[in-house]
């Protein structure tokens, strides 16, 4: 997937509207609107911009797995909760997910 396609895929996914993106990055919605169509290529500075407000670091961004999905409000709160922990309570936590999704230990 190229890059204007997954930015668009991104801000869709998370129900943003050009107009609410460009208000959040400062960034203009006719510049969203050109590096989504693929006309012209966002800087990284200007990619930056447009993806921290999503929650979208550039490493996740680029992954090359194209079964990515992005997450949701609510999976990104669980993950940055998550880190906040140690190690030992890190491993706990994971351990219970798994045992209420009733995965393979």
């Amino acid at each position: 997937m190229e890059l204007h396609e997954r930015l668009k895929k991104l801000r869709t996914d998370q129900k943003l509207s050009v107009y609410r993106l460009s208000r959040i990055s400062d960034v203009s919605e006719n510049h969203i609107r050109t590096i989504e169509k693929g006309v012209s290529h966002p800087s990284v500075e200007t990619l930056e911009k447009l993806l921290e407000p999503m929650g979208i670091t550039m490493s996740e961004f680029f992954r090359d797995d194209e079964s990515i999905t992005f997450p949701s409000a609510y999976e990104k709160e669980l993950l940055q909760a998550v880190r906040k922990l140690d190690a030992q309570k890190s491993d706990v936590l994971l351990l219970l997910a798994k045992l209420l999704g009733n995965e393979s230990l």
